[in-house]
């Protein structure tokens, strides 16, 4: 018994899982929570400025791509939004082994937030993937998370996360 209440003792000083994570902060106006460093680069494509961050777990890759459309000949309105989304989401899931298992939309004011559901082929394994694609002023951010198929509870934990740590500034 007294060992029992030591362990318990004991339990209530190890950090929570998510205390763990570190806040990016971007000068994209966004930041979001990563279970390790971020790696960054920047890229264009078409005249469009992307910021990409990644990072990965044993289990997991995460990664942000926040893409800049002030310069881009279809800037975002209501109208366009959904074009360039499902060119985005037929991009992610475009590969031949690609099977899409889930889209929905997210509710939120003054913003277009979708989010799927994928599986792959990768190397002889099957990797499930969620992508978040948010739509907020001329800026496009594409969230993503994803692992082995195989390790998909711990991939739901580190999406809740991941997703639900999301602000703008």
């Amino acid at each position: 018994m007294f060992i029992l209440k030591l362990l318990l003792i004991f339990s209530l000083f190890i950090p929570d899982g998510n205390e763990l994570w570190k806040r990016t902060e971007t000068e994209e106006h966004i930041s979001f929570l990563f279970p390790n460093a971020v790696q960054s680069l920047t890229q264009e494509t078409n005249g469009i400025r992307s910021r990409i961050y990644q990072t990965k777990d044993l289990t997991c890759v995460f990664g942000v791509v926040c893409s800049d459309f002030s310069n881009s000949p279809l800037p975002i309105t209501d109208e366009t939004a959904p074009i360039i989304y499902e060119q985005m989401r037929q991009a992610s899931v475009g590969m031949e082994t690609a099977i899409l298992k889930d889209e929905k939309t997210v509710p939120y004011d003054n913003m277009l937030i979708k989010e799927i559901e994928y599986s792959i082929l990768k190397d002889n394994y099957e990797m499930t993937y969620f992508k978040r694609f948010i739509f907020r002023d001329n800026m496009v951010y594409q969230l993503s998370v994803g692992g082995r198929s195989r390790h998909r509870e711990y991939i739901l934990k580190a999406r809740e996360i991941f997703f639900n740590s999301i602000q703008f500034h």
